[in-house]
């Protein structure tokens, strides 16, 4: 597979990549550092401006991948090493251990039932969302299997009451565990799935060419910004997002992380933490935020048109296609779109419900608005693993952490070694149309720069 290439990144961007790679017979390796493909777009509930069920759009994509006989996915998966020879890229992979063999796991699930510790959903644990030890990524994950938390297979779940109890033999060692609930539950499902023993596993690839599709994801509000630490109702927009989705930890029902209450007075904040100091917020508009925020306001009034929704903002940034049109459907169902600056929170004691003062731009008066759920348009920042990344591929950062181009405006997908391209997130803030588009531009690119390669 010399004449492959290596897409970096299973989100909507390396999928749409790796198709449009290996419809023209090429060979992809699509390397991902999740235990599935998918990324972000996999836990939304819909896409901006057309409300289109977002999985329904992207699964069939990542099934498509995973069938096709020129792909090779490799989750679980980093880029440890990478050399230039002659044209091409040596790359050395490792792929971390799930602790389950996916050629025998069916995804059937008795071994989440099986396992006796729930945790906190890393995206979903401010609204209620739990997930076991042994857990899938989401239902529609490729590949479609499930991994133990490193913590369980290592022993430092004990205390939690993880089902290991106090054994204090190596799991590499002993390969008939007797104890472990999924191993067992497994095991009467006749499947023997379940490898507590497994180890990493290292990979070398030759690739002609290399594609960054790193991905964003959303910035965490740093401090007591506006309630967020202080006060159960105050969440992100990404966590809203998971609130409203049929999918999500509340099957879709929006209510409140307090006391489950349905919430019927909901305001967003946009900019939430924009221009605060290096390292306290976003320095910059993250381009996708208002329209985000206006697909929110319009699914919560089509889950119950009397909920009074209310979308504080400095600037509208309505950049894209049918996205203005897509902004007054919002005022045109009743949101309320109000210009100010908010700058203090506090909660009712007794209600949870919350206090909202602000400064409306418009007639420089201070103003205070009582809502029952307050939701932070935080922005959207880069990925964290891409320092460590662009180190191996010795390829430049900007001072926000995205990948540099090697010229915004005449190669703005080309970075300064030949070869290796970039799409979708790695250059910043964008949404999934714009994502897709650079996916096919940057096939095209890598695709050329193999039969240079080859000439």
């Amino acid at each position: 597979m010399s004449d492959a290439i290596l897409v970096i990144g299973g989100g909507i961007a390396g999928i749409n990549c790796a198709m449009n790679v290996a419809k023209y017979g090429t060979k992809v390796y699509l390397v991902d550092d999740t235990a599935s493909i998918g990324g972000m777009m996999a836990r939304l509930d819909k896409t901006f401006p057309t409300n289109d069920c977002s999985i329904c759009i992207e699964a069939p994509q990542m099934y498509d991948v995973d069938n096709h006989e020129n792909i090779k996915i490799l989750t679980n998966t980093e880029v440890r090493k990478v050399k230039k020879v002659n044209g091409e890229f040596q790359v050395r992979l490792v792929t971390k251990p799930k602790f389950v063999d996916e050629e025998k796991c069916t995804g059937c699930g008795a071994c989440v039932e099986a396992c006796p510790v729930s945790v906190p959903d890393e995206m979903d644990g401010k609204i209620g969302g739990k997930r076991k030890l042994v857990s899938m990524a989401f239902p529609q994950a490729v590949p479609n299997v499930v991994s133990v938390d490193p913590a369980c297979r290592h022993g430092e779940m004990r205390k939690a009451g993880a089902c290991i109890g106090d054994c204090k033999v190596d799991c590499s060692q002993c390969r008939e565990c007797p104890i472990a609930l999924c191993v067992m539950a497994c095991e009467k499902e006749g499947k023997k799935a379940i490898t507590h023993w497994q180890s990493s596993k290292n990979m070398k690839i030759d690739v002609k060419s290399i594609v960054v599709a790193t991905g964003i994801t959303d910035a965490k509000p740093v401090g007591d910004l506006l309630g967020y630490d202080v006060y159960k109702n105050v969440i992100t927009n990404a966590q809203f997002e998971r609130l409203m989705n049929a999918g999500g930890p509340t099957a879709g029902e929006i209510i409140r992380p307090s006391d489950s209450k349905h919430a019927k007075k909901i305001a967003w904040i946009q900019c939430a933490g924009r221009g605060l100091a290096e390292g306290k917020g976003t320095p910059y508009c993250s381009k996708i935020c208002c329209m985000i925020s206006t697909k929110q306001t319009i699914i919560t009034k089509e889950h119950d048109p009397a909920v009074e929704t209310t979308v504080f903002y400095n600037d509208l940034k309505a950049y894209g296609k049918g996205f203005w049109e897509f902004y007054r459907k919002a005022v045109d169902n009743g949101v309320d779109y109000v210009r100010a600056r908010p700058y203090e929170v506090f909660e009712d004691p007794e209600t949870k419900n919350l206090t909202l003062k602000y400064e409306d731009l418009e007639s420089g008066e201070l103003e205070i608005k009582e809502v029952e759920l307050l939701v932070l348009a935080s922005g959207i920042i880069s990925n964290k693993r891409n320092k460590k990344l662009a180190k191996v591929l010795k390829l430049e950062l900007d001072h926000l952490g995205f990948f540099k181009e090697k010229n915004p405006l005449t190669a703005p997908l080309e970075t300064k070694v030949d070869g290796i391209y970039l799409c979708g997130g790695a250059t910043g803030p964008i949404d999934i149309a714009e994502s897709v588009v650079q996916a096919s531009a940057a096939a095209m690119l890598a695709l050329q720069n193999n039969l240079q390669v080859k000439s």
